[in-house]
């Protein structure tokens, strides 16, 4: 009997998103979406260029994952906020778009392989707002016009 090799950054519930590498192929992942979102079609008004999400997982991480036009139809019913997913088999790319919805350096991306799966509520508990002063916020290191900030309405 073969052992299972030891993954960094994975455990039972799958890899913390603090972990995710482009290295990480066949990651798993338990995470809440935070935010859930449509990009509209700038040409096009009626139309979704794809379905944007910030995902958490229990350790508090957050990371920017990414369905596009081709998939939007399969999980807008399917996928909703405040809900609890495991999802494995996404794309790894570096997190480039502007603004940033979250401070990690890659973002994930959906394609024709992927697995999403509800899990109970009872998962984990998350909080989606981080609140901060305004001073605290002014002192985050590298914070700039690049990076979202959110209000209360």
């Amino acid at each position: 009997m073969a052992s299972n090799p030891v993954v960094p950054g994975l455990s039972e519930q799958g890899h913390r998103v603090a972990d995710i590498r482009p290295a990480n192929l066949g990651c798993k992942l338990v995470v809440a979406v935070v935010r859930l979102y449509d990009l509209p079609n700038q040409w096009i008004s009626k139309e979704t260029t794809s379905m944007e999400m910030v995902l958490q997982d229990r350790e508090g991480d957050r990371i920017h994952y990414s369905i596009g036009r081709a998939h939007v139809g399969i999980f807008k019913t399917v996928i909703r906020e405040n809900e609890i997913y495991s999802m494995q088999n996404f794309v790894i790319q570096k997190n480039v778009k502007l603004p940033r919805t979250t401070p990690h350096q890659y973002k994930l991306s959906f394609y024709a392989k992927t697995e999403v799966r509800t899990l109970a509520s009872t998962t984990f508990q998350f909080s989606r707002f981080r609140f901060m002063s305004f001073p605290d916020i002014e002192a985050v290191p590298g914070l700039n016009n690049k990076h979202q900030i959110g209000k209360l309405h």
